[in-house]
């Protein structure tokens, strides 16, 4: 864990102290352990690589969101492409944890509004399992029962979901939709690795110093 802490400190805008911290949290917040440490770093350099977010706009968001995504049974990896497509259409940081946290939230409560809405949209949050459908395809579905629907309504119908904080999120994820999620997501699979980054940005910086004191020595 210290060694992937190390990685992702020297991978991005983090100190090493908190690089540990986000990889403790992320730990603790989704279930895994110390083997998983490496994954957890790979994710943040990942999903920094591939969005305009900065892994300290990620481990912002993380600290507001994180704990509903895993209460939802959606792991880090869901939660930072979620935060990563937020990220380019300019909602990031503690903004973007916030309305995320608002979207799933609200999109959960069990008021006769958001029963209704989502009867009236023919959508199913859970499968026949009783697990909690995927985000992309909660997306999906929900994009597919606005469909014909004018500006306001679709509008109106976000409103009423997600509520007014959370909607702006919904309307990115929505407009994405599953080929934005899963672009993003292969993006973030294919950046390369915290330890990868780390080293090119490590040899970069020793080289600048050893040019800066060769300069120094005329």
């Amino acid at each position: 864990a210290l060694r992937s802490a190390i990685d992702l400190a020297a991978a991005s805008d983090l100190d090493l102290n908190a690089a540990s911290e986000l990889v403790a949290i992320s730990m603790k917040t989704f279930g895994l352990n110390a083997e998983d440490a490496a994954m957890i770093a790979d994710d943040f350099v990942g999903a920094a690589d591939a969005s305009t977010a900065e892994v300290s706009d990620l481990a912002q968001a993380l600290v507001n969101v994180g704990p509903t995504m895993a209460q939802f049974g959606y792991g880090l990896e869901d939660t930072n492409t979620a935060l990563a497509v937020l990220s380019t259409r300019g909602i990031k940081g503690s903004e973007a944890g916030t309305a995320l946290k608002s979207m799933m939230t609200n999109l959960m409560r069990p008021t006769d509004a958001v029963k209704e809405t989502l009867s009236a949209l023919n959508v199913s949050l859970y499968d026949q399992q009783g697990l909690l459908k995927p985000l992309p395809m909660i997306m999906r579905d929900l994009a597919a029962g606005m469909a014909g629907m004018t500006e306001e309504q679709k509008n109106q119908t976000i409103q009423t979901l997600a509520g007014t904080y959370g909607m702006k999120a919904m309307a990115v994820l929505l407009e994405e939709g599953t080929v934005g999620w899963e672009a993003m997501d292969q993006a973030i699979q294919d950046a390369a690795s915290a330890e990868e980054v780390g080293a090119a940005r490590t040899e970069g910086f020793n080289a600048a110093m050893e040019q800066f004191r060769g300069r120094s020595r005329r």
